[in-house]
């Protein structure tokens, strides 16, 4: 269209030229008679009357393109701006997630210090506490080792004088009745003893200073007389 255009400018600039020449020069190479000049005059006319009707038939056509290239590039544009626009906004959206998805973490990390300095402060507390615990443990310990020590000395004094008693009711047996000696049989048990010599298994144990009833084959046993 534009080549079109341009042809015709160019052919429509000639008939100017031509016409132009014949005019200011008033007549023809060949000397032709003024009523075939003015015809070749009217031909030349006419010719490049259509010639500009077709040269503003082709400017109107190439503004209308060049409009309705405008209108696309001014779409294309409009388009392009509105793309801009959304990836924009898409971006600043993003933007803004990432700054509060920055701030909920900094708001962890801020509690995450508060429970990591609470935790400290409790663990100190509990050292602290084990560490009194500890030092009253070894107190207790050493009480209980004090009573344990107390309760041995108990202990000993307690069967120094039940050792002290038995011997005493020993004498005290041995001063008030006749004691015969009782050599264990097969079969013979305390309480059999006892019966055969009319008196009681305590007597005898305590003659003979036995803690339990246990006695054995040719074990010689001290016995109050009958």
């Amino acid at each position: 269209m534009k080549k079109s255009f341009f042809s015709r400018q160019t052919l429509l600039l000639g008939g100017f030229v031509f016409a132009s020449s014949i005019i200011t020069s008033g007549c023809s190479p060949l000397k032709s008679s003024p009523h075939e000049q003015k015809h070749q005059m009217e031909l030349t006319l006419h010719e490049v009357q259509t010639n500009l009707d077709d040269v503003r038939h082709d400017l109107n056509c190439y503004q209308t393109e060049q409009q309705i290239l405008d209108g696309r590039i001014n779409n294309q544009e409009n388009a392009l701006l509105e793309l801009k626009r959304h990836h924009l906004e898409k971006q600043l959206s993003k933007i803004e997630t990432l700054f509060e998805q920055l701030a909920q973490l900094e708001r962890n990390l801020k509690n995450l210090e508060n429970v990591h300095k609470s935790t400290n402060d409790n663990l100190q507390n509990l050292v602290q506490h084990a560490n009194e615990t500890s030092a009253a443990l070894a107190q207790y310990r050493e009480k209980i080792h004090e009573l344990e020590i107390t309760i041995q000395h108990q202990d000993q004094k307690f069967h120094d004088v039940a050792k002290l008693k038995g011997l005493l009711e020993t004498l005290s047996s041995n001063s008030t009745e006749n004691v015969q000696i009782y050599r264990v049989r097969s079969g013979d048990s305390l309480e059999k003893i006892a019966k055969m010599h009319h008196t009681h298994v305590g007597a005898i144990k305590r003659l003979n200073h036995l803690k339990d009833d246990l006695i054995v084959i040719g074990q010689e046993l001290k016995v109050p007389k009958s």
